[in-house]
């Protein structure tokens, strides 16, 4: 997919779509909407090509675009406004009784309390101590990434903006953790891994609360310090082919150099990582957080490997705050 503005300033996408793929035509335009809003080229209250346009410039049956829109607003990243079309969104609409119901079962529990003659203050506290431990033996939130140390980090920076606890799980481990947990726990996920985490957790869906993540400001200074005769290789785990040109038309649009050389490579866990960066073959490696786990510690402040790091959108990330039950 290729991305312009319009006369209009507003973003205009160009999709990659492979007819003969395994993965369906609706999925791989779903896909691309998410990786662009990822990236930051898509923000709160852009407005999405409208299905005809799209149809014009793929040939897809509108009926698999409009597919791929419903999804996306399924997932809470698209709302469609009359006069505007699919916009890009972090709104979100929730019950506006859950304060006055809390106030009610704060005062229900405070006069109980009283009347067993013990200070509420006191009460509260030990009410934070058997809150703080019930919540270890069952997460009420948990965190999902691709790579352990990437929840963990995820996870460690929301509890310290929502003052809650929040575990953190690896995808793989997620089905049987969640398995243990009677109780449904909200699960915080980012956009590219919604669909896949719904689908395992069948009937399950309103627990599962999708995150927008974008680049930080710092990968984007990263990578506009590399010099134009450089030469990049970027390494990926291995996915669909759409999504690879997708990224690499992105990465080479923030590189703003058409000089710049840059080639897919990709890895798994048996790839050398040692061998790779002795090879001498480019200037640059670009590391996504997806490959990030797969790179040993030691090699990750090599100055050639330069690592796009995921931050949390602040918006998206208040609209899960009230979707996960959490008052401040």
């Amino acid at each position: 997919m290729r991305i312009g503005l319009a006369s209009s300033g507003v973003p205009v996408m160009e999709f990659y779509i492979e007819k003969n793929s395994s993965m369906p035509v609706a999925k791989q335009i779903e896909e691309q909407i998410k990786l662009a809003v990822m990236m930051g080229i898509f923000r709160s209250g852009d407005t999405l090509p409208s299905i005809r346009d799209v149809e014009k410039q793929t040939g897809i049956n509108r009926s698999q675009i409009h597919k791929a829109y419903v999804n996306l607003r399924r997932s809470g990243l698209l709302v469609l406004t009359r006069g505007k079309g699919s916009v890009v969104t972090t709104a979100t609409d929730y019950p506006r009784s859950i304060e006055e119901k809390c106030r009610h079962l704060s005062k229900t529990i405070l006069l109980k309390v009283r009347r067993l003659g013990i200070s509420p203050t006191a009460f509260a506290r030990y009410m934070i101590q058997q809150a703080q431990e019930n919540e270890r033996k069952i997460p009420f939130i948990i965190y999902v990434d691709t790579h352990e140390e990437i929840a963990l980090r995820m996870a460690a920076e929301i509890s310290r903006l929502w003052q809650v606890p929040i575990a953190a799980i690896e995808f793989r481990n997620m089905k049987a953790l969640v398995r243990r947990n009677s109780s449904k726990p909200k699960i915080l996920i980012n956009h590219m891994m919604c669909e896949d985490v719904r689908a395992l957790l069948p009937g399950r869906k309103s627990s599962v609360i999708p995150i927008e993540v974008r680049y930080s400001a710092e990968t984007m200074r990263k990578l506009a310090q590399i010099k134009p005769d450089s030469s990049i290789q970027v390494l990926l785990l291995e996915q669909p082919s759409h999504r690879i040109h997708f990224l690499l038309a992105q990465l080479r649009k923030l590189l703003k150099s058409p000089e710049i050389k840059i080639s897919p490579v990709i890895v798994d866990g048996a790839t050398d990582f040692k061998a790779l960066l002795n090879s001498g073959d480019c200037d640059y490696f670009i590391v996504g957080p997806a490959v990030r786990g797969e790179i040993p510690r030691e090699m990750r402040r090599n100055p050639r490997i330069l690592q796009l790091d995921p931050i949390l959108d602040p918006a998206s990330l208040e609209v899960a705050r009230v979707r996960a039950g959490v008052i401040i």
